[in-house]
């Protein structure tokens, strides 16, 4: 071994091997003495590729070389997350169909051209790809090798010395074709558990102290995370790993923005420590505003923290929750109109992310057929009950994001509270031949249409909203004839905005949650011609009001002038 303790990085400890070695994946471990003399073989922290098994590093000779997988731009520039559409994207899953012995970032790369222009996604969230401690299945937020991607997402039987530069190609994909790339980092909490005899599981630099208890990278710092051990930001050594671990995605992979998971728990009010310096940090080393900072903060306190801090947007939970609540009552609550208007608490360009299901729940779909009253679970054999949700996410403020299979009706079930039993986390293979069913063939044009809306038109994307101010107790139309009617199950909203050249925009937004067809006067703001985007059809208005107006059922209208 050689130490060289003027490299700019601090002491670095090299070794070359007695032969020379021919090309291929090797995985090693360290193997550490302490003082009083015991010995444990220990992962290497800063290791760029994860093992096969127990936690090992590992390195390649051969291959591809880096200089030859750069990662290019998003075609056009980075766009501001107000004028994304995301599609989170779980790649086992995702892949699992029909990856075949390919690794499963190589099979991404498959159905991009399906994401992008059958549906018209232009940005990609992809669920935590830095390894985890175990060779199963997982959807990765545990994490144990921070720089490291996980091994059984870069396993090519084909290519067996081909690991980062998958994920690179990946990313350039994407980029070529006008996709964001947003990391998921899970810089809370480590994946780690006590070691079997000599053999050390989990988070290296745990491990590599004779007492774990006395590292100081893991420890209490604000919530704790149940089963798992938490970061301690307490301590400096903890705060520039987690800034170096983001610089490094950031710089070597082109990343176009990052979700941090469970921010509460590295949050402190009035502490300028855990997350606020590290989303300035990262700031500062990406001045880029367009790059975007989401934060998993599913608390009251989140467009606060958002105000507080460099985040862009967080994951804002209550149109999922009324989605999710109202398909199983069959009512419709007042309440959806503030949990349209998003914008509410939060200041500047700052925008909250918005959706009707994701991966911590079942899929909508499923939800769709489940009855409280009359015990009936049909899941997505009433996928339409689902129409007028879609519409509310593409027309309301903030970033609309879907879930992967959402768009074809995939309807898996997913407990909610496993309490404990660790049986939440499991595969949910997306079955590709939904698409084209006699479900998904109806489904996936209507999220196709609505994100086409969306994109093509830049004023759903402001931030304005009418009612803007609207309380629980209200249950009825307001006296112009906007809000909710909860015994007809109706919500009528105004939307509007300028376009890049002054163009007023205007929206009025009619949904009926309720399985029948229904009969309401819609008020607007201006008479003459109105277009229903979804239809195509043109309506004329006069003295404000469209009179004796008929919304079908689990539908609505998105009037445009």
């Amino acid at each position: 071994m050689n130490l060289d303790p003027s490299h700019p990085e601090g002491e670095v400890w090299t070794y070359q091997t007695d032969v020379e070695l021919p090309a291929g994946f090797y995985e090693y471990k360290y193997y550490v003495t302490f003082r009083d003399g015991g010995k444990r073989f220990v992962g290497d922290p800063c290791a760029r590729y994860g093992g096969t098994e127990n936690q090992n590093s590992a390195f390649v000779i051969g291959g591809s070389r880096p200089a030859g997988n750069t990662v290019t731009q998003v075609v056009g520039g980075r766009k501001s997350l107000r004028d994304l559409v995301i599609y989170e994207l779980m790649i086992d899953d995702f892949t699992d169909e029909y990856r075949g012995y390919r690794a499963p970032l190589r099979a991404v790369v498959d159905k991009l051209d399906y994401l992008k222009s059958t549906l018209g996604i232009n940005a990609i969230l992809f669920l935590p790809w830095t390894a985890w401690p175990n060779p199963r299945f997982n959807w990765g937020y545990i994490p144990y090798q921070y720089f490291s991607v996980e091994f059984r997402y870069t396993n090519d039987l084909n290519a067996p010395a081909e690991k980062l530069s998958l994920l690179k190609k990946l990313i350039t994909e994407c980029h070529q074709r006008g996709i964001h790339v947003i990391m998921d980092g899970v810089f809370n909490h480590i994946g780690d558990v006590e070691p079997e005899e000599e053999l050390a599981n989990g988070f290296p630099y745990r491990w590599l102290y004779q007492d774990p208890q006395d590292c100081p990278f893991v420890g209490r710092f604000g919530g704790l995370f149940p089963g798992l051990v938490d970061l301690d930001y307490n301590n400096t050594c903890t705060q520039e790993f987690i800034e170096d671990v983001c610089r490094y995605w950031i710089d070597n992979f082109n990343i176009d923005g990052i979700r941090f998971d469970n921010t509460p728990n590295y949050w402190i009010n009035d502490d300028e420590r855990g997350l606020p310096t590290l989303l300035k940090s990262i700031r500062t080393h990406v001045p880029d505003l367009n790059f975007s900072l989401t934060l998993e903060h599913l608390s009251f306190e989140a467009s606060y923290v958002v105000n507080q801090t460099k985040a862009s947007s967080y994951w804002n939970n209550g149109l999922w929750q009324l989605c999710f609540e109202q398909l199983q009552n069959g009512s419709l609550k007042s309440s959806i109109v503030g949990a349209l208007n998003t914008h509410v608490g939060l200041e500047g360009d700052r925008v909250a992310t918005l959706y009707i299901s994701n991966h911590d729940h079942s899929h909508v779909a499923w939800q769709a057929g489940v009855r409280a009253a009359s015990r009936e679970y049909k899941g997505s054999l009433l996928w339409y009950r689902t129409q007028p949700y879609a519409i509310a996410l593409f027309t309301s403020p903030g970033v609309p994001m879907i879930q992967n299979g959402q768009e074809f009706a995939e309807d898996y079930w997913l407990m909610e509270d496993d309490e404990g039993s660790a049986r939440r986390v499991k595969p949910r293979p997306l079955r590709w031949d939904f698409q084209s069913d006699n479900i998904g063939k109806q489904l996936l044009p209507i999220y196709a249409k609505l994100i086409e809306i969306r994109l093509n038109h830049p004023s759903l994307r402001s931030d304005n909203f009418y009612p803007s101010k609207w309380e629980d107790w209200q249950t009825q139309f307001d006296p112009e004839g906007y809000g909710v009617s909860s015994e007809n199950q109706l919500l009528i909203y105004h939307r509007w905005g300028s376009t890049s050249t002054g163009t007023l925009e205007r929206f009025i937004v009619v949904l009926n949650f309720s399985d029948s067809d229904r009969i309401v006067d819609v008020p607007f703001p201006d008479n003459g011609n109105w277009q229903d985007l979804l239809d195509g059809r043109s309506v004329n208005v006069s003295n404000y009001k469209l009179l004796g107006w008929k919304v079908t059922s689990n539908w609505g209208n998105i009037f445009f002038k």
